[in-house]
């Protein structure tokens, strides 16, 4: 893989991030809950953080890849569906929608991981999968302080 590839795919993982962002922002702007919009807001920070760690990897004059490596995850995210963003939405939903979505950025870089030729775009996507993995874990964390609060 030559460096402009390399570029292409943290490129196109920062667009990825800016879309999360500038959905949660829209999810914030529609609830009437104003700790969800807070709770939306810091979500769309979040994002917002992954992109400037993207970029400043894009950035680096000697790119190296396999800067993260994170093998946590609890699996909540695969026990639960989907959840429909409406201005009702609880805290519950709230944070089960940012897991999923985690989720199905984590299965996106996995899968072009495992279909990857190129051993070394195989392993930034595979990074790419670690970064999105540790940021399902965090989610999985408050989801289960929130939905499962029976256990503390």
């Amino acid at each position: 893989m030559d460096l402009e590839q390399y570029k292409q795919v943290i490129k196109d993982a920062i667009q990825s991030e800016i879309d999360a962002r500038t959905f949660y922002e829209q999810v914030a702007k529609g609830l009437k809950d104003d700790f969800l919009t807070k709770t939306f807001e810091n979500f769309a920070r979040e994002e917002g953080k992954h992109e400037q760690i993207l970029t400043k990897i894009l950035n680096q004059e000697n790119i190296t890849i396999a800067h993260f490596n994170c093998d946590k995850d609890f699996k909540v995210a695969e026990t639960i569906e989907m959840p429909e963003v409406t201005p009702q939405m609880d805290l519950k939903n709230a944070i089960g929608l940012a897991m999923k979505n985690e989720e199905i950025a984590m299965k996106k870089y996995t899968a072009l991981s495992e279909n990857c030729e190129d051993p070394e775009l195989k392993l930034v996507f595979k990074d790419l999968a670690s970064m999105e993995r540790d940021h399902k874990f965090k989610m999985e964390q408050n989801f289960v302080d929130v939905a499962y609060p029976e256990v503390w």
